[in-house]
């Protein structure tokens, strides 16, 4: 426990870290250009999505990321037109519920597969949750074809390392899950989406998807330790980054503006995603609250205090829930070899 504690107070280097993160921000900033050169502010929600593909794959060999990029590629896309479709449906906050938490199980039991990194179901279930409650009216094939349009792009800005990129060792190799440890894992995702958005919808607050994600967000780290301090991460650093979203949304951006400074908070956040949890979270807060400024207008007292207040309930089913289920998850681990966690 000391020694967590003292590493929430050190920052490693980041070396290695800032070229992974540029190639997320112009994958970001590229597509968010497009669309407001085109005049299609409804379609930048996909657009950030899709971009968001980057983040996997980052500390890979070449080879590998380029594989990993597609096949997150094809999830998040999957994950952004099935919330598309949800949307055009006017699917209600219980149906997301539901639908949430069978993506969910399905996913973790589809990212550990496929070897995927960051580990588990969070960006997809991000994705979906986010644009399931964003209004959209056209088409669904232009939702469609914007998601591939920015996927793309990300997959050719991580082939682009290839070529600018630094060239660091891949991680070293691990074995897959047993299957016993992947539906375990599957399971305690899908229980605690299930009970965070419950409990946030219940109470009738107005973005239950945001406990749906906080309590998904520590499951990923190894251990039962790592995984509390998940957790403590990201509360802390949620609740600063609720501090800095509160300052910025009381400037009129521009949509430009706008698409720019997304683009620069999320670059911010993945320098420190793997170096330091709760600062990652301090700039990609606020990416979380204003991305779908371009199409929604919420007063910014209203998201500050939903994503503060539900990002406690989901660090909190979290908790209870690992402490839950911590020995049935060691027995899985043990029944064989076991993959790399966390991102």
């Amino acid at each position: 426990m000391n020694q967590h504690v003292r590493g929430f107070f050190e920052l490693p280097s980041g070396r290695g870290h800032r070229v992974p993160a540029l190639r997320v921000g112009a994958g970001i900033a590229l597509p968010l250009l497009v669309m407001l050169l085109l005049g299609r502010l409804d379609l930048t929600v996909y657009v950030i999505f899709g971009a968001l593909t980057g983040v996997f794959g980052r500390a890979e060999s070449h080879r590998l990321r380029f594989r990993h990029l597609g096949s997150a590629g094809v999830l998040m896309g999957v994950s952004i037109v099935a919330g598309a479709t949800a949307s055009l449906a006017g699917t209600g906050p219980w149906a997301v519920v539901l639908a949430g938490t069978v993506l969910a199980g399905t996913f973790s039991v589809l990212s550990d597969r496929l070897g995927l990194r960051p580990a588990g179901p969070f960006f997809f279930l991000f994705a979906f949750t986010t644009t399931a409650g964003v209004p959209f009216a056209g088409p669904l094939s232009e939702a469609a074809l914007a998601v591939v349009g920015s996927v793309l792009t990300a997959v050719a800005l991580g082939l682009a390392g290839t070529v600018t990129g630094p060239r660091w060792d891949p991680p070293p190799p691990y074995g897959p899950l047993p299957w016993s440890a992947m539906l375990l894992r599957a399971g305690r995702y899908a229980l605690a989406v299930s009970l965070a958005g419950a409990v946030a919808t219940a109470l009738g607050l107005g973005h239950h998807n945001w406990a749906m994600l906080a309590a998904t967000a520590p499951l990923a780290a190894a251990g039962l330790a790592g995984r509390l301090n998940r957790a403590v991460h990201n509360v802390v650093g949620t609740y600063a980054g609720v501090g800095l979203s509160a300052a910025l949304l009381t400037v009129d951006w521009t949509p430009l503006q706008l698409a720019l400074l997304l683009a620069l908070l999320q670059f911010a956040g993945e320098v420190y995603a793997v170096r330091h949890h709760s600062l990652s979270l301090v700039f990609m807060t606020p990416v979380a609250l204003m991305m779908t400024g371009f199409v929604v207008s919420v007063p910014a007292h209203r998201l500050v205090l939903d994503r503060a207040v539900e990002t406690t309930i989901g660090a909190g089913v979290a908790v209870a829930l690992v402490l839950a289920t911590e020995r049935a998850v060691r027995r899985a681990r043990n029944s064989g070899p076991v993959g790399a966690s966390g991102r």
